[in-house]
């Protein structure tokens, strides 16, 4: 059977102060009328159906989910006790999905991201999958074809093709400079690191086994204990002590290096959001360039972003900035620095200001 892993863990400190860490990111609907995980659960059910959606968590935030997601079995919106990256959300969820099905086959998608080309998600989404149906030991990974020399995401360089337009990974690079990204670019070799993972529960299970050790060892009580009434405390017991390490770094990067990562590339307008900044680019632009969500007065201002919940916001002679006004704060930046945003939320736990958190 084919499931569905929503990673809805994040805090979304970058879009502050309108993402808090009771109310974050993946629970807003900052694009379109509907929440975050609301637009990736219907993009992602037509794969799997609801009754095998799988949503890992944190326990702050399973209720609101669960409102959020009706359809989806109550029973599988896990909570997490505490954040631990990437490598335990994906086990957990591996081992939930191989106590109903040995042969259980995984999609893994985050759950803030925004496509705007659903059709051609999911078609490479079902090219991944039926690749893993003819070589089960593989990791497969959605590959986003770059439309621009992007400096803030990780890349995967492609080696040979095999069949169905899917790849073998040769590498995952990182975060690279401006003139390394254009030669990616050039080169048609590369491609973003989306977080788009595809896989059987027991393939990804055996190589956080073998390049996880520590990890797997101390998740072995909690596997035992799912479906069991003592899940919850085993979770709150064990959870806390886990490494706390990405898919990435602890196994993807390995197997693609081992030639075990298939990669299918597509272009199906993604954005992970990432910032005010992505957003700006996401938002429709009046003639200046200016971008707004809410009530706006613009007057020689040019390429700016107003998001604003209530009050009116005008905006005189100011080029390039991004204004956001919820009920009890209001952030102003220069577009160019909106990923350091987070630093605002760092300042205010140094200041005791937690209540803006």
């Amino acid at each position: 059977m084919i499931f569905s892993v929503i990673m809805a863990g994040g805090k979304g400190t970058r879009f502050w102060p309108l993402s808090r860490e009771n109310h974050p990111k993946q629970l807003l609907s900052i694009v379109g009328d509907t929440t975050m995980i609301q637009s990736t659960y219907e993009r992602i059910k037509p794969l799997s159906g609801s009754d095998r959606v799988i949503v890992i968590t944190g326990s702050a935030h399973a209720d609101e989910i669960k409102k959020q997601l009706p359809e989806i079995p109550p029973e599988n919106i896990v909570a997490e006790p505490v954040g631990r990256n990437t490598a335990p959300c994906v086990a957990l969820a591996a081992m939930i999905a191989q106590k109903q099905d040995p042969n259980a086959v995984l999609g893994v998608y985050p759950a803030d991201h925004v496509i705007t080309n659903e059709e051609v998600f999911r078609n490479t989404a079902q090219v991944l999958i039926n690749a893993l149906k003819s070589d089960s030991k593989k990791l497969g990974t959605m590959g986003i074809v770059p439309t621009y020399p992007e400096t803030g995401f990780g890349y995967i360089h492609r080696s040979a093709k095999t069949l169905n337009n899917v790849y073998t990974a040769k590498e995952f690079c990182e975060k690279p400079d401006i003139g390394t990204a254009k030669r990616y670019m050039e080169s048609g070799e590369y491609y973003w690191n989306a977080g788009v993972f595809f896989w059987r529960a027991d393939t990804i299970l055996n190589e956080i086994k073998n390049n996880l050790p520590e990890l797997w060892e101390k998740m072995k009580p909690i596997d035992n204990a799912i479906g069991s009434p003592d899940f919850a405390d085993v979770m709150n017991e064990i959870y806390p002590d886990l490494p706390s390490i990405s898919i990435d770094y602890g196994v993807m990067e390995k197997a693609g290096k081992a030639g075990n990562v298939l990669v299918a590339p597509a272009d199906p307008g993604w954005s992970d959001v990432g910032s005010w900044r992505s957003l700006y680019d996401l938002v429709p632009a009046d003639d200046a360039g200016n971008r707004q969500r809410g009530k706006v007065i613009t007057v020689n201002s040019h390429g700016t972003l107003v998001y604003n919940e209530k009050r009116l916001v005008a905006l005189v002679g100011v080029d390039d900035v991004i204004v956001v006004e919820t009920d009890d704060a209001i952030l102003v930046l220069n577009k160019n620095q909106a990923q350091n945003v987070r630093e605002v939320t760092e300042k205010l736990k140094e200041q005791g200001l937690t209540g803006y958190l």
